[in-house]
């Protein structure tokens, strides 16, 4: 998924709320590093129209969202630029209302990480979420071995070893500071774009002491692109899945499928019963709704609304 440019304005509507610590005496103890003893937490990214107005916006969206789906989410996704502050109030909003902010934090040229030259930036957002206090799930650099960020395998063959020590510089500089709160969802796409070699994912994995999840993000463009045709849950999620899902919890971190070129209730439906015969390991599944591309909202038609509503209520 292209970076979400319309969301960078995020930082600029948010970055001046000032956080304390968050007590949500009334929302459930969350267990160590998130993963659920049973069953699938539910998150999404909800912006149906890819637009920013302000957090009273922002927060109208999730819980229409959620009546519309019929329960309240787990996991609530946002996008952040690399020098944006966080968390903000929109996380301090969400751990109030029992949901667990997960923060996808846009990479940044990796030199410049691994030379040291934005230690005090990373420093300050650790900081910040050891001050936060709650539950957060950092998936930064997303999509690292795709070819349209300034951190990903476009640059060079070399890439793969830069992200590596970059991923692992900014992991060492928040546990320094104490954000022992921080759960890092590690996060490529499931197939290497261009599909030269050095692009696989597995060669940007920075080691499992340093990844709480394996999250993988995939969609369905059917006929909605060229490049791509109608594509099953299970043909998208397979390979990195079976990479992983005996060494970590595996999170579908971004997924959605578009109307154009076959049945996405079905496919939908297809996706729930996959979860349960072929998937057991994925504990998390997160749906990007929003009319970008193609139209990926869940209530893209009455049928997949249908459809997901039946995937909320078997999780």
């Amino acid at each position: 998924m292209r970076l979400h440019q319309s969301l960078l304005a995020l930082a600029a509507v948010l970055a001046a709320s000032l956080l304390v610590p968050v007590q949500s005496l009334a929302c459930p103890a969350r267990p160590a590093g998130l993963v659920p003893p049973a069953g699938m937490l539910l998150g999404a990214y909800v912006n149906p129209n890819e637009t920013w107005l302000g957090l009273q916006d922002d927060q109208q969206k999730v819980t229409t969202f959620e009546s519309m789906v019929g329960r309240r989410l787990d996991i609530d996704m946002h996008y952040y630029q690399w020098a944006a502050a966080f968390p903000t109030a929109l996380e301090k909003w969400d751990a109030t209302n029992c949901r667990v902010p997960m923060i996808a934090w846009a990479g940044t040229r990796l030199d410049d990480i691994n030379s040291g030259g934005q230690d005090k930036l990373i420093r300050a957002r650790a900081r910040a979420v050891a001050q936060f206090g709650q539950p957060v799930s950092i998936r930064w650099g997303y999509e690292m071995n795709g070819d349209w960020f300034d951190w990903t395998a476009a640059r060079s063959p070399d890439t793969a070893a830069t992200f590596v020590a970059a991923w692992r510089r900014i992991h060492r500089i928040f546990k320094a500071a104490g954000a022992r709160n921080a759960t890092w969802v590690w996060a490529p796409n499931e197939t290497a774009l261009p599909t030269e070699s050095w692009r696989d994912p597995t060669r940007y994995y920075p080691g499992d002491d340093v990844v709480d999840w394996v999250g993988i993000d995939g969609y369905n463009w059917g006929s909605s692109s060229s490049s791509f045709a109608w594509r099953s849950f299970s043909e998208i999620f397979t390979p990195v899945y079976a990479a992983y899902a005996a060494r970590k919890p595996i999170m579908i971190a971004e997924t959605a499928s578009t109307e154009d070129g076959g049945s996405k209730a079905t496919w939908i439906d297809d996706m729930n019963r996959s979860l349960s015969s072929e998937f057991p390991q994925v504990r998390a599944l997160v749906w990007f709704h929003s009319n970008k591309e193609t139209d990926w909202r869940v209530d893209s038609s009455p049928a997949a609304l249908d459809a997901f509503r039946r995937l909320t209520l078997s999780r």
